[in-house]
């Protein structure tokens, strides 16, 4: 192989990689960026809609409160088709990023089924006194309800705490991504150390011996025994300065 051939391979070597790694780690940042990221606005879309299921059921409860001790006040009956709380849920489940989070929500799907079922006899105990109203609600609907709530309160907790986790994942994440380019970067170092190493070693330094041999022999007049163990054109080089050197040996005799 040819002194170029040579160079041009250790760079074309060299230049690969650092390439292929710098595209992987811009294809490992891009990937774990879209993932970690989806994971987080699934988070986020937990709580916000939790947080809603919260407000559904709370003006559930508040209207229904709210003509518990008036004789007057019209019973706030929940209408059949609303069907919010839900319609919300089940957009939840598609939320979800933990086991936890699908736990609760079975929690308050089954909190809330009970709620409404407790709920529905409102108009029959309507009927009857305040004391049988007030009975009825704290000691049936409303131990329902606050479960109901202390469910959808934990389900908030954990999606807070999973977008806590994967907001760590991320920055744990973007360390990870860049670790492609920073381990490109010490190979390519470590590449053009023996890079230079091997230039010195097959190509300076057999310069250097064919220069000082020449030299040796023009001011020394000592014999040039240089070798080249190389199958290239310092090789080729070699050979013609030993013949240059013994024609020269024999012009020099045949002068005398």
């Amino acid at each position: 192989m040819t002194i170029k051939k040579k160079i041009s391979l250790g760079f074309v070597v060299i230049g690969t990689i650092l390439l292929v790694s710098s595209a992987i780690s811009i294809y490992e940042f891009v990937r774990m960026r879209n993932t970690v990221s989806n994971l987080i606005n699934d988070n986020i879309a937990a709580i916000n809609t939790t947080r809603t299921l919260i407000e559904v059921s709370d003006e559930y409860n508040y209207n229904l409160l709210e003509g518990l001790g008036d004789e007057s006040a019209l019973l706030y009956t929940r209408d059949k088709n609303d069907n919010r709380f839900s319609d919300y849920l089940n957009e939840l489940k598609g939320k979800f990023t933990t086991p936890q989070e699908r736990q609760y929500a079975d929690s308050v799907l089954f909190a809330y089924t009970t709620y409404i079922i407790i709920m529905n006899d409102a108009p029959k105990v309507w009927q009857g006194d305040y004391a049988g109203r007030r009975n009825w609600y704290f000691n049936k609907l409303h131990p329902v309800y606050m479960r109901l709530r202390g469910y959808l309160q934990k389900l908030t907790l954990t999606s807070q705490e999973a977008l806590a986790e994967n907001s760590l994942t991320m920055t744990d994440s973007f360390y990870r991504s860049i670790m492609p380019g920073v381990v490109a970067v010490m190979v390519g170092l470590v590449l053009v150390v023996l890079f230079n190493y091997f230039i010195n070693l097959y190509f300076v330094n057999p310069l250097q011996r064919i220069s000082g041999g020449i030299a040796d022999f023009l001011n020394r007049k000592k014999s040039y025994n240089i070798i080249v163990d190389t199958d290239d054109e310092l090789h080729l080089l070699n050979e013609n300065v030993k013949e240059l050197v013994e024609m020269n040996k024999k012009l020099t005799k045949a002068a005398k």
